[in-house]
């Protein structure tokens, strides 16, 4: 009896863990954090400043996103880097799902609070 309630709150606390997990993807995260925090903010200020539709737009349109960035070379060295280049799907995608109009609301986790340098 003792192994059958052991086994059922360790495959319970998986499946919290692994829902908990599942709340947003940390490798944008990271890589949000890494290229855009110093002029944008933090990850989930910079995606809800804008709705799913124009995130949509810019990520598809990457000459009108290289076009504001232009006059700034942090900007354009973050957008010609990469590793944003690799994932610019998973960034669209986290972007979409973070935007003001997503429904989602992210505070600090104990993992990703603020911004870092």
């Amino acid at each position: 009896m003792k192994k059958i309630l052991i086994g059922t709150m360790v495959i319970g606390g998986f499946f919290t863990l692994s829902h908990a997990a599942e709340k947003y993807d940390t490798r944008a995260f990271r890589i949000v954090t890494k290229l855009c925090t110093s002029c944008h903010g933090t990850p989930f200020y910079m995606a809800k400043q804008l709705d799913s539709d124009d995130w949509a737009y810019f990520f598809d349109n990457e000459k009108k996103m290289m076009k504001i960035h232009k006059n700034k070379p942090k900007g354009m060295a973050s957008l010609k880097n990469k590793l944003f280049q690799n994932h610019k799907k998973r960034l669209k995608k986290f972007f979409v799902k973070n935007s003001k109009d997503s429904g989602a609301v992210h505070g600090c986790d104990a993992n990703f609070c603020g911004t870092h340098h």
